[in-house]
């Protein structure tokens, strides 16, 4: 075991003094990520090339270190939390955006390009890289390739993985692998580039990320149907699937979302149930507003009471901007308690949308829990919010028991998923088996490929092991 001293002087070595840290407040800063799980590293290290990186998994190889590659720290299920301590490797530092070509119409991007500044950069060109996460402001490239995220307007235009067509990636060892390239398919081999997206830093560190880019929709409606019963809005979006219709983006909000985007973002949203965000786009102004019409008279029969429309680019960008904001807003009227990240990124087949939330809300009910029910409902993505108090071990306890019944709901009743974009990270490695089965041991056959001695990101996706409890890495844990 070699000491933070040593440590501190290889890291120093590679990637100078000014980017390596052993303090106890940077320790700190990065022994946690949004999902509010804590573990502390034994250094941090902010590379700047592809070199750095391999000498660094080379050293980290040969003497058993753990390394956690790290983006924006916007993971919402542990995936940048050191929990065998270790190297945090903070990849921000590498944010070129280097090449943008339209003629092939891809973009070559390092990892720590932060989301929003990369389509700030294709805007000027009219084009877009489309996933649109919730933390879009802030993560960066890197952490969405890791995480395999998506968000908003992935129903229309898929998840990273979707537009994910080549990789350099760094092994444990320091080998320096490419896969894929510029091209838009291939039936070449087996499809490394797709097994790398979404390995949560588990099988190697991204340096160099080839992109295939979006033109730019031109015209935007979007439809405000205000349903006085939930099921009404979750019929209709299964209905407007089935039509063939397929909207940029389609987001439920249930009573308490609508009261706390009126009360604390001070909008006048119609009260209701429910209601849906449905937004068409496209580079006809005459297809969009024929698809809205359809899904204006679908919502109409479904029990809509009001339907609002409006095909303003900038109220449509404040009203998604407050879709966007909705997360934050619930965290921050948790107070002492945290959110159940285990439950907040189920998906179930979309046929099945209505009948399996009124199943896991009536369990929260039967429970005596309030539950907040929001998301990407037209491709079955349904966002959970509950909160428990960490500190007691009673509501630990139960918080545990509630997250593994719905999630038995959702995979074994109605064929769904535990995560659809957020990953499983370590709040979600205790219920892995749940999902996967006897399959999970062809994945740990896989990160045994790769790294033999497991020094990656050890923890996540229940690779090495699967922690008892999913609040094992929790503050008091480590100041105690």
């Amino acid at each position: 075991m070699l000491s933070r001293e040593e440590i501190y002087r290889f890291l120093a070595g590679v990637v100078g003094e000014d980017d390596v840290s052993v303090e106890i407040a940077d320790l700190y800063a990065y022994s946690m990520d949004a999902s509010m799980r804590m573990s502390m590293p034994a250094a941090v290290a902010r590379p700047e090339s592809r070199e750095e990186v391999a000498e660094i998994l080379r050293w980290a190889n040969e003497n058993r270190v753990p390394i956690v590659p790290r983006g924006a720290g916007t993971s919402l299920s542990g995936q940048a939390v050191p929990v065998k301590g270790g190297v945090v490797l903070d990849m921000c530092k590498m944010d070129k955006i280097k090449e943008i070509d339209l003629e092939d119409r891809v973009a070559v991007v390092e990892p720590g390009v932060i989301y929003d500044e990369l389509n700030r950069e294709l805007g000027k060109l009219g084009y877009v890289f489309p996933p649109d996460p919730g933390s879009a402001i802030a993560c960066t490239v890197g952490g969405m390739v890791a995480n395999n995220a998506s968000g908003i307007r992935a129903l229309k235009y898929g998840a990273t993985v979707d537009h994910v067509l080549g990789l350099e990636v760094v092994l444990p060892g320091g080998r320096i692998i490419r896969t894929g390239g510029r091209v838009w398919k291939s039936s070449s081999g087996l499809n490394l580039t797709k097994l790398f997206v979404g390995s949560e830093g588990a099988l190697g560190v991204f340096t160099e990320v080839i992109l295939k880019i979006t033109p730019k929709p031109r015209y935007y409606g979007l439809t405000i149907p205000v349903f006085q019963k939930l099921e009404q809005a979750l019929e209709a979006t299964v209905e407007i699937m089935r039509r063939g219709i397929l909207p940029s983006a389609m987001e439920l909000l249930d009573d308490i979302c609508i009261m706390i985007i009126n009360n604390v973002l001070e909008e006048k949203l119609p009260n209701g149930e429910a209601l849906l965000f449905i937004e068409n786009d496209g580079y006809s102004e005459g297809t969009v507003e024929e698809e809205s019409r359809m899904v204006k008279k679908i919502c109409e029969e479904k029990g809509a009471q009001k339907v609002i429309y409006t095909t303003d680019a900038e109220r449509i960008e404040e009203l998604m901007r407050l879709r966007h904001t909705l997360a934050n807003m619930l965290a921050k009227l948790r107070g002492e308690n945290i959110p159940l990240n285990n439950i907040q990124d189920f998906a179930v087949p979309i046929g099945r949308i209505p009948e399996a939330v009124r199943e896991l809300k009536a369990t929260a009910q039967s429970q005596g829990r309030l539950m907040v029910i929001f998301g990407h409902i037209g491709d079955g993505n349904i966002h959970l919010g509950t909160a428990i108090n960490p500190w007691k071990e009673e509501d630990r306890r139960a918080g545990a028991e509630f997250a593994r019944r719905l999630a038995e709901i959702v995979v074994k009743k109605y064929g769904g998923t535990l995560s659809a974009e957020h990953g499983l990270g370590v709040t979600k490695a205790s219920l892995v088996e749940l999902e996967h089965g006897d399959t999970i041991k062809y994945m740990r056959a896989i990160k045994k490929v790769f790294d033999p001695h497991g020094i990656m990101n050890p923890g996540v996706m229940g690779l090495i092991e699967v922690p008892r409890d999913e609040f094992v890495y929790m503050p008091t844990r480590v100041v105690a």
